[in-house]
């Protein structure tokens, strides 16, 4: 979701809100699970992710049908772009799931629109978030209205192949400049066949970053672009001067980047380091094949790495639930169940129960502890979580890709690619 590496389905820009937003809400009549004979009750719950994700997250299910044998739990799952178009299926045809994942890209798209419950109130309630980071536990409220939950945190983070960055004499996880990642960068693609960054220029999660880093925001609370016309050209500056000097991936490489590790640049060995979230480690780590690391954002000139704890994934109740209440049931557990921390592990990031986590860290190990160290390590330095984005956010994101792709392979220079993006986004956003 994520993303960011929960990138990339080519879309058709902002101007598939026209087709997406109506195909959201039409025809949405009030519907939920069937209920069974004698108080039983049959839910459906839905996610995003992987086969391995999928395993996990069938465990926990489980473990909560075990404790609540009165309620049935229909479960699915499907990779992040297709989740999105399933979903949109659903809803519109009148059979949202009951449970389901949310992206904070579209939080504001769902939440707004009156697909997802109000978790303040009714059945919401018994979702206790006593043990979750208030300012974490804030990043689930639109327009005052609590939409959803934080199943897990994470942060954006370098992901990088320790031994290439040590051959060139330089070590990630102590903290970089930007200039000193670009020098290094190129050192590590002149020793061998693998670039030293994949090319950040497509990320729209990168550009939040370094948005941050100079006091700025990507989107603001009122939901309009919170950058200028020249703040995207010297962000595109930036990638564009990791490319041109070899640093950075080529755009061909660039192009084939997936959604997951798996597909991604890193993932195939053609780069050795990727901007990403945290939790991804373990899986860019399979794929890659060598012991992999995390690292913090290259710095502004302040310092400032400009990252924050985000909510990996959210949990959210379907508002045309007939079972919000076992709905919110499962919520709960999932969130707050310490045995359910321990199944599922950090592969969506870290156990957003601060009881919980703390339980994990004490006895974490291999690439768990990696990730529970980094967090703690950071967390001092975390800022505030960005405003949630606003309806159309997701449109915005391809929008970027797209743009900066023209840019990477020479087809538009980047003073017509930053203009073309602002109007279009600007225009889907008004």
């Amino acid at each position: 979701m994520g993303r960011t590496t929960e990138r990339r389905t080519r879309g058709r820009g902002v101007a598939a809100l026209a087709v997406v937003v109506p195909l959201l809400l039409t025809g949405v009549a009030a519907c939920g699970s069937d209920s069974g004979g004698g108080g039983d009750v049959t839910i459906n719950f839905v996610w995003w992710g992987s086969e391995g994700r999928a395993n996990l997250t069938k465990k926990a299910v489980e473990l909560f049908q075990q404790k609540n044998p009165n309620i049935k739990v229909q479960t699915s799952f499907s990779a992040y772009a297709a989740y999105w178009e399933k979903l949109a299926t659903q809803t519109a045809g009148g059979k949202p799931p009951d449970v389901l994942n949310v992206d904070s890209r579209y939080l504001a798209e769902y939440g707004g629109r009156n697909v997802l419950a109000d978790l303040n109130s009714g059945a919401g309630k018994a979702i206790s978030l006593a043990d979750v980071n208030p300012e974490l536990a804030a990043t689930g409220v639109y327009q005052g209205k609590r939409f959803a939950v934080p199943w897990a945190q994470n942060t954006p983070a370098m992901i990088y192949d320790p031994a290439a960055f040590t051959a060139a004499g330089a070590d990630p996880a102590k903290g970089m400049t930007w200039d000193q990642y670009a020098e290094t960068a190129q050192k590590v693609s002149a020793a061998g066949s693998a670039r030293g960054v994949t090319d950040f220029g497509i990320l729209d999660t990168t550009l939040e970053i370094w948005l941050r880093q100079q006091g700025k925001q990507f989107y603001t609370p009122e939901g309009k672009l919170g950058f200028a016309a020249d703040d995207l050209r010297r962000y595109w500056q930036l990638a564009s001067k990791f490319r041109d000097t070899k640093a950075a991936s080529p755009a061909d490489v660039t192009a084939s980047y997936n959604t997951s590790p798996e597909q991604a640049p890193l993932g195939k060995k053609l780069t050795s380091s990727e901007f990403a979230y945290d939790n991804l480690l373990p899986a860019y780590q399979k794929a890659n094949g060598k012991p992999l690391n995390v690292a913090p954002y290259p710095s502004g000139a302040n310092g400032d790495t400009g990252q924050y704890r985000r909510p990996s994934m959210f949990l959210a109740v379907s508002a045309r639930s007939q079972q919000q209440e076992a709905a919110a049931k499962l919520v709960d557990f999932l969130v707050n169940d310490p045995e359910v921390g321990k199944i599922v592990g950090t592969d969506r990031g870290l156990a957003p129960n601060l009881k919980v986590r703390a339980q994990l860290a004490a006895g974490a190990s291999g690439n768990d502890k990696t990730l529970y160290d980094y967090e703690a390590a950071l967390e001092p330095k975390l800022g505030a979580a960005p405003p949630v984005p606003p309806k159309g956010a997701g449109a915005i994101q391809k929008l970027l890709q797209r743009t900066y792709e023209e840019v990477a392979f020479g087809r538009m220079n980047i003073d017509d690619a930053v203009n073309r993006f602002m109007t279009e986004a600007q225009k889907g956003l008004s």
